[in-house]
């Protein structure tokens, strides 16, 4: 894809963004969770272009009082130039339903991102196009997949060696219906921490709003991450 067009893409999606920060979707009333995201990933950088990461998370909502999403993910990154990189990864997820049974989704995500430092403060625009499936094998619509672009921007800055913070905004644009709309919001404010050469923490506030849809749900979430980087 020409650098020029990603470029045009990567503004607007900044544009966008800003846009519905300032002003979101109208919507109804929303129903409001609270949550608790942990994760462990291992990341293997095989030299300064390509890197491996395999990562675990549970995901608590109802107020943290249930496993509401458990996934397993694997992916690949690869700078292809001085500012810009791509990724692929796979997601198999359990997520539980309302009859307290797991659903099992099947997740593919493919990524394009572009990094702009300004002295101590980086920027970073990234697309991602999703697919998923859910329940194959026991539901009739088990092999039409749903289908995202989802825009979002990270903005970190640099205090110190080790200790990074950031804030992040990103959309959800849902594709493959008639009526193509965002319905999802997430904004996150949060810090990144090395503890040593190999390992790292990640603690973060989010923000997560459904919008135009039925029944909207505000999730506000606390998440801490640990990384092993080798």
């Amino acid at each position: 894809m020409p650098p020029r067009f990603m470029s045009f893409i990567m503004k607007n999606s900044i544009i966008l963004i800003i846009f519905l920060m300032v002003k979101p979707p109208a919507v109804s009333a929303q129903q409001k969770d609270a949550g608790l995201w942990l994760s462990a990933a291992v990341e293997k950088r095989f030299n300064k272009k390509f890197s491996a990461t395999l990562a675990q998370e549970v995901r608590l909502n109802e107020n943290l009082s249930e496993a509401g999403t458990v996934f397993t993910e694997a992916g690949v990154d690869y700078r292809f130039a001085k500012r810009w990189s791509a990724g692929v990864s796979y997601r198999f997820i359990n997520r539980k339903r309302t009859d307290n049974f797991y659903s099992i989704r099947h997740r593919y995500m493919a990524d394009v991102s572009y990094r702009l430092r300004i002295k101590k403060i980086s920027i970073t625009p990234r697309l991602r196009y999703q697919v998923q499936y859910r329940d194959i094998n026991t539901s009739e619509n088990g092999k039409i997949p749903s289908k995202y672009i989802r825009s979002k921007v990270t903005a970190r800055y640099s205090l110190e060696k080790r200790y990074t913070p950031f804030i992040s905004a990103e959309i959800f644009y849902q594709l493959g219906i008639k009526e193509k709309f965002v319905d999802n919001l997430r904004y996150m404010a949060g810090f990144d921490y090395e503890l040593s050469k190999f390992h790292s923490l990640n603690v973060f506030y989010m923000i997560n709003k459904e919008v135009q849809v039925n029944d909207p749900v505000t999730e506000y979430n606390f998440g801490l991450g640990y990384k092993y980087n080798f």
